[in-house]
């Protein structure tokens, strides 16, 4: 099971590169970045511009992906990125560019395989936008979440004048 190893993997990483007696200061970020998800997944349940898909067993569908998504691979990963954000703004650039083209292959490469499935008009070039606006407003939520917030909504808002939501599909 393809969700069982990439799981295993993560948490790897994050027993091996998160400073976990720092753990706290990035932990709002964390939060933030699930009430997003949460709240695209909620808005566009049935009416999808990406989903999860199961390929090994039947019971396996994008709610319960997304839920390990949302609260174990994300995170851990966030935790990463936040904890060594380069100081340098060279070098932010270079490592934020680095975490956009890791995400993005990453989505791309389970797309061919079928796990990870766009509709709606939804592309992975698309992606690779949205991953690098989530980043870069993640980092902004490290330094000044009042602002992240602030920006968030007026890029949610601008999100689904771009990728309406028929009304019918909201519940």
């Amino acid at each position: 099971m393809y969700l069982l190893l990439v799981i295993v993997v993560w948490v790897l990483f994050a027993y091996r590169f998160i400073d976990w007696a720092n753990w706290r200061k990035h932990y709002p970020t964390v939060l933030f970045f699930i009430a997003i998800n949460m709240t695209h997944n909620m808005i566009y349940f049935n009416h999808t511009l990406w989903a999860f898909r199961g390929i090994t067993l039947e019971w396996l569908n994008h709610t319960i992906i997304n839920l390990a998504f949302t609260f174990i691979i994300v995170p851990a990963g966030l935790f990463i990125f936040l904890q060594r954000f380069p100081r340098q703004r060279r070098n932010q650039f270079i490592y934020l560019a680095v975490w956009v083209v890791f995400y993005t292959a990453l989505e791309w490469l389970f797309s061919l395989k079928g796990m990870y499935v766009y509709d709606n008009g939804w592309n992975n070039w698309y992606n690779f936008i949205l991953n690098l606006v989530l980043f870069v407003i993640l980092r902004m939520h490290d330094k000044n979440p009042v602002r992240a917030l602030l920006v968030s909504i007026v890029l949610g808002i601008l999100f689904v004048f771009m990728f309406p939501v028929p009304w019918e599909s909201l519940k």
